[in-house]
């Protein structure tokens, strides 16, 4: 029965050929619908669009030699300005590679690109590793294209769905020039909830690394536009970056980042100024701490540091003029008011700079006292000699 439902429908193929010369089963085994030069085993032209099943894509990426890139179409130059026909390739390409004497490695890639008029449109899905868009140079001219990750030898590699002035080829690192990240603005939606893995209590969204390269400006991460906003949250405690200049934030409440939250830390994503217990960050400070915090060892780089006072030409203040001014002032000269660290706080570094200045003035006050002292000793014992001497006669 099999067998003769083959056969009719090879029969109602060669009818269909023999009816319309634009139809064709070729020699190769290729069949085209709306065409007499099928270039995979099926394509259908309809609607002025090329439809490819299983087409071929020839040749394979190096092994392990660098970066690979599989040119998808030529791109809209904004450097002539020269507008374009239109140019896409919308479907799935794959890649395989695996035997009892071969790695295994699987590449498959779903790809919605276009150029059109002044314009270069795209985006792309990868499964099993990880590949992405990319702009580049080949043979004098930009086209749009797919960067397929330093590995082991891919091949038979091949493509279904929708093409239009198409070019899929394999190239390598050292055929192109001018490699560029493709800014992907296409938006991939689902519409609905997405779970991903099913652990026991529920579904989780796990990022375990990213890449598994770091060249060519691949990293592993996560990457969210200005503007985006993402959060993680629990019961009682959230991770997010909000929308409101691109803030991150850990909270113990409001888990979009909204209003008086109660935030564990959050960084201001425009200038990077982090607070730890605040409500945002301060504007002043690079790192703000509502609170006391603790460290093992707190390290403070500074410059200059006062040893010019035990130089021979420094002119140490006299006490009178300290006197002078802790009488008018009530602090040390150099050091702070109770007003000025209520109001601007402290400078640590600068503090213990200023600090150490006193404690070697204070020195110096002493070793000079400690010479008058000495002075006044002599002076004392000549005296004492003296009476000594009187006293016997």
């Amino acid at each position: 029965m099999k067998r003769l439902l083959s056969m009719l429908a090879i029969l109602a193929a060669v009818n269909v050929h023999a009816q319309t010369p634009t139809n064709l089963i070729g020699n190769t085994g290729n069949i085209g619908i709306g065409t007499t030069a099928p270039i995979s085993r099926l394509q259908v032209f309809d609607n002025n669009r090329n439809y490819y099943v299983n087409r071929p894509i020839a040749g394979q990426t190096g092994d392990s030699q660098g970066a690979n890139y599989l040119l998808l179409h030529e791109i809209y130059d904004s450097t002539t300005g020269t507008l374009i026909t239109d140019r896409h390739v919308m479907g799935k390409i794959t890649g395989i590679r695996g035997s009892a004497g071969a790695y295994n490695r699987k590449l498959t890639i779903e790809v919605n690109t276009s150029s059109a008029y002044n314009a270069n449109l795209g985006s792309l899905i990868s499964y099993n590793e990880m590949a992405g868009l990319v702009t580049v140079v080949f043979n004098g001219k930009n086209y749009l294209a797919v960067e397929i990750y330093n590995g082991a030898t891919l091949n038979n590699f091949s493509f279904t769905g929708y093409a239009t002035s198409e070019t899929l080829q394999l190239v390598k690192l050292n055929e192109i020039s001018g490699r560029k990240l493709f800014t992907q603005t296409n938006v991939i939606g689902i519409p609905g909830s997405l779970s991903i893995g099913i652990p026991v209590g529920g579904a989780s969204l796990v990022v375990g690394g990213g890449p598994t390269w770091t060249t060519n400006n691949w990293t592993k991460s996560i990457k969210l536009f200005n503007g985006a906003a993402m959060e993680f949250a629990g019961s009682t405690r959230s991770f997010g970056m909000g929308t409101s200049g691109g803030a991150f934030y850990f909270s113990h409440a409001n888990v979009d980042g909204s209003g008086a939250a109660n935030y564990y830390m959050i960084a201001d994503g425009t200038s990077g100024n982090m607070t730890i217990g605040g409500t945002y960050p301060d504007p002043k400070y690079k790192l703000a701490v509502e609170g006391t915090f603790g460290a093992r060892r707190i390290k403070v780089v500074q410059t200059g540091w006062p040893d010019y006072v035990f130089h021979s030409n420094y002119q140490l203040p006299s006490l009178q003029e300290v006197e002078a001014f802790v009488t008018t002032r009530h602090h040390l000269p150099g050091i702070p008011s109770e007003k000025e660290v209520t109001e601007e706080g402290l400078d640590l570094g600068d503090f213990d700079k200023q600090l150490l200045k006193k404690v070697e003035e204070l020195t110096l006050y002493i070793i000079q006292l400690n010479k008058n002292v000495d002075t006044l000793n002599k002076k004392v014992a000549e005296q004492q000699e003296v009476i000594t001497q009187l006293s016997k006669k």
